[in-house]
């Protein structure tokens, strides 16, 4: 007989000696894992006490929570601090967010220009949209006599700023009161008017009967004001360019928080296909001699020429008009939704804001500055739609330590200032922070001016297109109203469909729109039509 020669573990006892090391392996993990967390969840706050709690995680740190829905994520915070307000910190891969919800924190970082300054933010911001190393250099450089980019008296750059400074200046002069942002209105306004026809309604439902139209308002909404926005800002040029840029921007903006997060790029994001078919139409009509595209914006006009002047490359100068393309689209929309939501859930107060918007017809034409200084009961609406939906996340990185609301914030962390937390503090707002009141800013006009109150951002950064945004939300309400009979459309039992839910399942970058498939249908009548 041969002898047996192979190996049997359970025979020579080798699975005897390896269980046993395989399960001190494990014991001394477990130990070290909960010695970790003690010392940095419980010691470690207790020791330090100047420094922002943070919220205990697992592994991967709170990236699949932040992701996944960050609202609760934050609510989970406040609630782990036994909603105190106080700043607490979240970590993300490479990243602290130290989380600021408490009202006068908020101003306190607001007024931080120092080491919250902007800047620092928006080099981030930079590098995500596709800046590259040589771009970021230039576009920081500062003129100087002698340099590549230096131009005496240069009549777009008077004041020899940087090309990030210049592009902010320019597009905050086309944006605040005056010539430059009425122009703007009147084109954004023209636009509405065309494309809001009887016969165009069709693209957005389909027939009920002979005079009624039955419609999906979301889809009016983002369709109609994206569009109007775009030939605002570029003409019929970018839309000669592409057919489908309206429809490329929507689909970049449901996922624009994947850029802004830097979100993990493993198999493909569903950002970044319109983002391409955007940044190639923007180059080519940045391509296009000046002569080509005489209907663009004052600013668009100014930009492409500083970029010029300055000398980046063509995948940054698109990603520079890719981020003020964007910025103009991602909040107008879902902010118009809410507000008629709210109208059309309400027949009472559907009917008093119609009378106060036909007000500013006059023969036939819209009187925009007339319509947003004589509307109480549509900006009562507006500012609680924007309170309840409003989920804009402020972003500074911390440039160098500093303290606020007693917590020592550490140069190379982040602060994130969530409006929907601010917006939802039970004690500015009452008990009934979470419902809709259409009288809440009517009864106490002070609130439109609180600390809690933040649709627009704050500070240096305040938002200079909030008076533009007005216009054009009310503009579009009042178009909609005067040309057309609207009404909720019922179910089949006669009954209300329930009230579209808010997506708070993905981090907001401004006004939160509804869930997919939480879509409200409205039926339509010609004003002059008979039910």
């Amino acid at each position: 007989m041969f002898p047996d020669l192979k190996f049997n573990p359970f025979r020579d006892g080798q699975y005897g000696i390896l269980i046993p090391q395989l399960s001190s392996l494990v014991a001394i993990t477990l130990v070290a894992y909960y010695l970790w967390r003690l010392w940095k969840f419980t010691l470690r706050p207790w020791l330090w006490p100047q420094c922002p709690i943070e919220l205990p995680y697992r592994i991967p740190c709170h990236t699949i929570a932040f992701f996944g829905n960050s609202d609760q994520l934050l609510e989970r915070g406040l609630n782990y601090t036994a909603r105190s307000h106080e700043i607490f910190a979240i970590q993300l891969p490479g990243k602290k967010l130290n989380i600021i919800t408490s009202p006068s924190d908020v101003a306190a970082a607001f007024r931080d220009t120092v080491a919250l300054r902007f800047d620092g933010h928006l080099n981030e911001l930079l590098e995500n949209f596709g800046f590259g190393r040589e771009a970021i250099r230039r576009g920081w450089h500062k003129p100087m006599p002698g340099d590549w980019c230096y131009i005496p008296n240069n009549p777009v750059n008077p004041k020899q700023l940087n090309f990030i400074h210049l592009t902010e200046d320019i597009y905050k002069k086309q944006l605040l009161p005056g010539g430059k942002m009425d122009a703007m209105c009147k084109t954004f306004l023209d636009a509405l008017h065309e494309s809001i026809q009887w016969d165009n309604l069709d693209s957005y439902g389909h027939a009920g009967d002979k005079n009624r139209k039955t419609i999906s308002l979301y889809s009016l909404c983002r369709f109609a004001m994206v569009d109007a926005t775009t030939r605002s800002m570029f003409g019929q040029h970018l839309h000669d360019i592409d057919s489908d840029i309206v429809k490329h921007m929507l689909g970049f903006n449901d996922n624009a928080w994947m850029v802004f997060f830097r979100y993990p790029d493993f198999f493909g994001l569903p950002v970044t296909k319109p983002r391409q078919k955007i940044i190639n139409a923007l180059k080519r009509f940045i391509q296009l001699p000046e002569s080509q595209r005489p209907q663009q914006a004052w600013s668009i006009k100014n930009i492409i020429a500083a970029q010029e002047v300055v000398g980046i490359d063509l995948e940054a100068r698109a990603s520079v008009i890719l981020m003020i393309f964007w910025a103009a689209n991602s909040n107008e929309y879902n902010i118009s939704f809410w507000v008629l939501a709210y109208l059309l859930y309400d027949n009472d107060l559907f009917m008093s804001i119609k009378c106060e918007t036909e007000a500013a017809w006059h023969s036939g034409k819209l009187d925009i500055k007339h319509l947003c200084a004589n509307c109480p009961n549509l900006e009562a609406v507006f500012y609680e739609a924007l309170r309840l939906n409003g989920g804009a996340m402020v972003s500074r990185v911390v440039l160098e330590q500093t303290t606020i609301g007693g917590k020592i914030l550490k140069a190379g962390d982040s602060i994130l200032i969530p409006s929907r937390q601010l917006h939802t503090n039970e004690r500015v707002w009452g008990e009934d922070v979470r419902e809709f009141n259409a009288k809440r800013f009517l009864k106490n006009k002070a609130l439109a001016r609180h600390s809690s109150f933040r649709p627009f951002g704050g500070g240096l950064t305040y938002c200079p297109g909030r008076v533009l945004a007005k216009e054009e939300v009310y503009g579009f309400i009042a178009i909609l109203m005067h040309r057309f009979d609207m009404r909720l459309a019922l179910a089949e039992d006669g009954s209300k469909p329930p009230f579209p839910v808010l997506n708070d399942s993905v981090p907001a970058l401004g006004i939160t729109g509804p869930l997919i498939g939480a879509n409200v249908l409205v039926d339509v009548w010609e004003s002059n039509g008979q039910r």
